[in-house]
């Protein structure tokens, strides 16, 4: 039989149990810095498969390994455990199974707080580890599989991996969601503050003071209206977005006019508009401004860079310039039966960090992101099914099976 049959065969055979592990996950909750009873049913489970590695380290991030016989590829599947809270979602941790119907999804759906960001992939990706343990596969290189922490908040387990626990793939497969087809890269992150500088009064005689959340909003206005229509975009990584998500106001009362207010842009940006620029854009509209207002009194803080990270926080496999990209398209392809397409993430991954390096990364996950982060989280379980069998067949195609 063919790897493919070999393979589908086994996933079928472990069908039940796949999805009852993924149930697990979901109900056990893991938000960001919270993750150790994730990592203690994702560490039982992979010793339990029997892989030859197993290790957790402080902050709770799983390494585990299967060793390869030599002269291969290794393969590193990528994926965090925490997610974001689940706010006013209904029974977010039941993982229970429900019609697909209600989400405009065909088939049965596995519902719950981080079931496409991305405990669907993760749970996935371990029983891809428990296939290749059934079917005795002889793989040349090693199938690792990193299940981290604190990804919600800057990355800090999967970062953690790789200093500490140098934890490493001569190919890294990153699982946030890609709706079955594969990311070759997504675009960086260059958000900065603004601090705004005004002076407090009594609320009840605001005309003795500078109302700094007044002046806050009149150059948001302004960059709504100078800068983000004429934001670049880029043939690869597409457009360049700006938006203001977060404000604050010193003193933060209600009878007070507020001396400072502080507003926070997020920039998904491409290699064409640099953290850099957006400082020098932004500091021009203030001087700008400042000839209509001489109280404006406005800073713009440095952007918030990751730590070690070129200025373009974003990353981009070429095809051209690593075959892998298309042996792995066509291994995921032969799953799906399907032309499997390669695409571009509009959000930031982890995968930014192994790019850093050098590392070819790419990224293959069963889920849609439109539904990560919202009310509606929820995982398909064919496409759950699928992705084990793809993960699996990852495995024998890039590092060699015999």
């Amino acid at each position: 039989m063919a790897e493919l049959d070999l393979i589908s065969d086994s996933v079928e055979k472990r069908r039940e149990e796949s999805i009852e592990f993924l149930q697990e996950l979901i109900r056990t909750p893991s938000p960001s810095e919270h993750e150790a009873d994730a990592a203690e049913i994702v560490a039982d489970k992979t010793r339990s498969i029997g892989f030859d590695v197993v290790k957790t380290d402080q902050l709770f991030d799983v390494m585990a390994s299967i060793r390869g016989i030599g002269k291969g590829r290794s393969l590193l599947l990528n994926g965090h455990l925490d997610h974001v809270p689940p706010g006013e979602m209904v029974d977010p941790y039941s993982g229970r199974i429900i019609d697909g119907s209600v989400f405009d999804a065909l088939g049965k759906i596995v519902y719950g707080r981080g079931a496409s960001d991305m405990k669907g992939a993760v749970a996935a990706m371990i029983m891809a580890g428990a296939v290749l343990k059934d079917l005795d596969f002889k793989l040349k290189g090693d199938f690792k599989i990193a299940a981290v922490a604190q990804e919600e908040v800057g990355g800090a387990g999967t970062m953690a991996t790789i200093q500490e626990g140098h934890f490493l793939g001569d190919l890294v497969v990153v699982g946030e969601a890609t709706n079955m087809d594969v990311s070759i890269g997504h675009r960086g992150g260059a958000g900065t503050s603004v601090i705004v500088k005004g002076k407090s009064c009594h609320a009840s005689a605001p005309e003795r003071g500078i109302n700094a959340l007044y002046k806050a909003t009149d150059l948001i206005a302004r960059i709504r209206s100078d800068l983000i229509p004429k934001l670049p975009d880029d043939p690869i990584f597409g457009k360049t977005t700006l938006v203001a998500t977060k404000i604050t106001v010193k003193p933060c009362t209600t009878n007070v006019v507020p001396e400072e207010c502080e507003f926070y842009l997020d920039c998904r940006n491409t290699p064409n508009f640099t953290a850099e620029m957006l400082k020098r854009e932004l500091e021009s509209i203030i001087s700008s401004m400042k000839n209509e207002d001489p109280q404006l009194d406005a800073l713009v803080m440095p952007p918030n860079l990751i730590k070690g990270l070129k200025d373009f926080t974003g990353f981009y496999t070429d095809p051209e310039k690593y075959p892998i990209v298309n042996k792995v398209r066509d291994a995921i392809s032969e799953v799906l039966g399907r032309q499997a397409r390669l695409m571009v993430w509009r959000f930031a991954t982890d995968g930014k960090f192994y790019s850093n390096l050098g590392i070819p990364v790419l990224g293959f996950g069963p889920c849609e992101e439109r539904f990560t982060h919202t009310h509606e989280d929820h995982i398909m379980v064919e496409d759950y099914i699928s992705a084990i069998k793809a993960y699996a067949l990852l495995a024998c195609r890039c590092c060699g099976a015999t």
